[in-house]
């Protein structure tokens, strides 16, 4: 989806923040979006991400340095240009009593577009969204996935140089979802368009995001594509964020052949990611576990880390099973099928083998004791 890396931003945000009451609620040191860039904000509830939007686009007064297209964002006259140059997507569709083109068109006209001129962008707009038979139709006769639609094609008619979208599928349902992600994301390429885009949801943000920025407590604290992110975070917060429950806890020991290890309580030495020595905490994913129901061959698998253990529990997670191993004065957990895990015969007290590649154990801390 994005663009050169030779691209000039469009938007560009330095030492931004929004404070109340002498309360910092949400802060960046820099941020800058590409044309064609999906930038994801990422975070729990009430991490500032809604804040921060509102700062980018000129709807919450903010400190620092804020600039659209290489102009500076520094007076209300200035905030109100941006706002005429960007659209906004809420999670609640906010129409007008009126029929879904006038809806459309409301953007347009509001911008001083002739009415002609909007009409015609207008139907362009939901032909592109798929719903130009509902033009007549007023909004209390749409439905859920129907409105939302109705809300971003307004947003795009008036050919914004940024879309802000703010947790604009959390109140459709999975199908809903899954085909408006592929239908904007087509939009949003062949338009080479820069989209800052809200969430509270991991697979949304590795779904639609080039490059994700995790909030906590209003502070952007990692950003990178959300692959990296996702295989790499930066803190036990974070990782509890993604669901990463297993933690490793022990010692990081850097032999002289170059290899690093975690270093167990038992003594037992986990190969594991690069890291300085010293004591660490580091996570597992556990969709990186394989079980086995015995010591695998050797050489027939290239999972470096294989530890025995006895299953402590077995749960539902989705389509999956999360079990958890107890191996070696640590816990391991691990995704696995519904069939997988009856032809390994797995059930609480039994006996499995947890292996797993040295790249799957990442060292998130140092010095910091995380496990509960």
């Amino acid at each position: 989806m994005s663009v050169s890396a030779s691209a000039v931003p469009v938007l560009v945000a330095r030492d931004l923040e929004v404070v109340r009451a002498g309360r910092t609620l949400a802060h960046v040191d820099t941020l800058e979006l590409l044309p064609g860039d999906v930038h994801v904000l990422l975070g729990a509830n009430g991490a500032g991400k809604s804040t921060l939007l509102k700062a980018l686009n000129g709807l919450e007064e903010a400190r620092g340095t804020l600039e659209l297209e290489g102009r500076a964002v520094a007076t209300a006259a200035a905030r109100l240009a941006l706002r005429r140059r960007t659209a906004a997507v809420f999670q609640r569709p906010y129409l007008l009593a009126t029929s879904v083109r006038h809806n459309v068109e409301s953007g347009l006209r509001l911008r001083g577009v002739a009415r002609a001129e909007a009409r015609r962008r207008a139907a362009a707009a939901l032909d592109l969204l798929g719903i130009a038979h509902l033009a007549a139709r007023r909004p209390d006769r749409l439905s859920g996935g129907e409105a939302q639609r109705v809300s971003i094609a307004r947003a795009l008619a008036v050919d914004p140089a940024v879309l802000f979208l703010d947790e604009p599928l959390a109140a459709l349902d999975p199908p809903t979802r899954r085909t408006l992600v592929t239908e904007l994301l087509d939009i949003f390429a062949a338009r080479a368009m820069a989209v800052v885009w809200v969430t509270h949801d991991r697979d949304e943000a590795l779904a639609v995001g080039d490059c994700v920025s995790f909030l906590e407590q209003g502070r952007i604290v990692q950003t990178g594509s959300a692959v990296d992110l996702f295989a790499h975070p930066a803190s036990a917060s974070f990782a509890d964020f993604l669901g990463l429950d297993a933690y490793l806890e022990g010692e990081i020991v850097n032999a002289a052949d170059g290899s690093t290890r975690l270093r167990l309580a038992s003594g037992v030495e986990i190969a594991c990611r690069e890291a300085a020595d010293g004591p660490a905490v580091a996570c597992l994913p556990p969709e990186d576990v394989v079980l086995f129901a015995g010591p695998p061959a050797e050489h027939s698998t290239s999972l470096r880390n294989v530890l025995p253990g006895m299953v402590k529990s077995v749960s539902p997670s989705g389509r999956l099973l999360h079990v958890v191993v107890a191996a070696e004065s640590t816990e391991i957990a691990a995704l696995v099928t519904r069939a997988a895990a009856e032809e390994l015969g797995i059930e609480v007290g039994g006996y499995v083998v947890a292996a797993f590649k040295a790249s799957a154990v990442h060292p998130i801390a140092r010095h910091e004791r995380r496990l509960s």
